[in-house]
């Protein structure tokens, strides 16, 4: 296998992140400032080649209405009964189950709907739309679910830091139409930095509290991978044509766990295992969507077509 191959492989990085944090653990109370400064250079390019067009918001004003359905009622509904389970364990780490639910889809779904066969101009629109709609829905559900613990207007705050500055540096990017691969390779880099950060922060709690860590594996695993089966089950059965289930299934899957690490880091900086349920997410969400793109024709034939929720 190629090196430039091996570089863009996110599962090798996200594996390497995880074994660095055990090696080297925490770099201090710095490590929150750095994740910001990663996330911000993660999503920036991230986002470049994201376009918003007026007239097709017309044309894609029903999916782009299920999208934001499937990201933030079904998946984060499903993501806050399953971390409620761990009110009695840990408030903290309940914390960080609230954050990983309020923060919107994955940049990433965009390139995986071209791995997908999906409808990529639809995945646009839809996360354009997602991640304009998160600037008040992360702060309302943060709100909601954690009360005064931390303040709506400090989660606006970072919201809008992490959007709207990647939004504004991508389009300075377009002008160095940056090589794809080069693109892939810098950020699995800034997600190996959020793995190491994030773990490495809370290697001490991991290995003393490795019973409830293995409780966490096992609820994303149902979040994750459960809830994939099941929606994609669900979609089929309604009849929804291929090329747009199967974008419905990955924002109803894959959240921008990066994000909630960072939220969780940054606003919870005295309950630093908050964000445990959020990189523990991350990996998992690598792992399945690693399965799901390549089983994608055996788990949903590109024949198989249909027209609802699809118009």
């Amino acid at each position: 296998m190629a090196l430039i191959d091996v570089l863009g492989d996110l599962k090798v990085w996200i594996a390497m992140g995880f074994v660095a944090a055990l090696l080297f653990g925490s770099i201090g109370e710095v490590a929150s400032s750095v994740m910001i400064i990663v996330l911000i250079m993660q999503m920036s390019v991230s986002l470049d080649g994201l376009t918003f067009r007026r007239d097709d918001v017309k044309s894609y004003r029903k999916p782009v209405l299920w999208g934001i359905v499937c990201c933030f009622v079904v998946n984060s509904v499903i993501t806050i009964i399953i971390g409620s389970m761990f009110i009695p364990t840990s408030t903290a780490i309940w914390y960080g189950w609230v954050m990983l639910a309020s923060v919107p889809s994955a940049v990433s779904v965009v390139s995986a709907s071209l791995y997908l066969n999906g409808d990529t101009k639809a995945t646009v629109m839809m996360t354009s739309a997602i991640y304009i709609s998160a600037l008040a829905i992360t702060p309302l559900i943060s709100w909601a679910l954690l009360g005064s613990a931390v303040s709506p207007l400090e989660v606006l705050r970072y919201i809008v830091l992490f959007i709207t500055i990647p939004l504004v540096a991508s389009q300075v990017l377009k002008r160095f139409s940056l090589p794809r691969r080069g693109k892939i390779v810098f950020i699995n880099i800034m997600m190996f930095l959020l793995m190491f950060l994030a773990l490495g922060s809370n290697r001490d709690y991991i290995i003393s509290e490795l019973d409830i860590v293995l409780w966490i594996i096992l609820a994303c695993f149902v979040k994750i991978f459960v809830l994939g089966i099941v929606a994609t089950y669900v979609l089929k059965r309604s009849g929804v044509d291929r090329d747009m289930g199967m974008i419905y299934i990955l924002f109803t899957v894959w959240k921008n766990s990066g994000m909630a690490v960072s939220l969780s880091m940054v606003l919870l900086a005295g309950m630093t295992e908050a964000a445990v349920p959020c990189a523990v997410s991350l990996v998992m969400e690598t792992i399945w969507f690693t399965i799901f793109t390549t089983y994608s024709e055996k788990i949903w034939p590109t024949e198989q077509k249909g027209s609802v929720l699809s118009d």
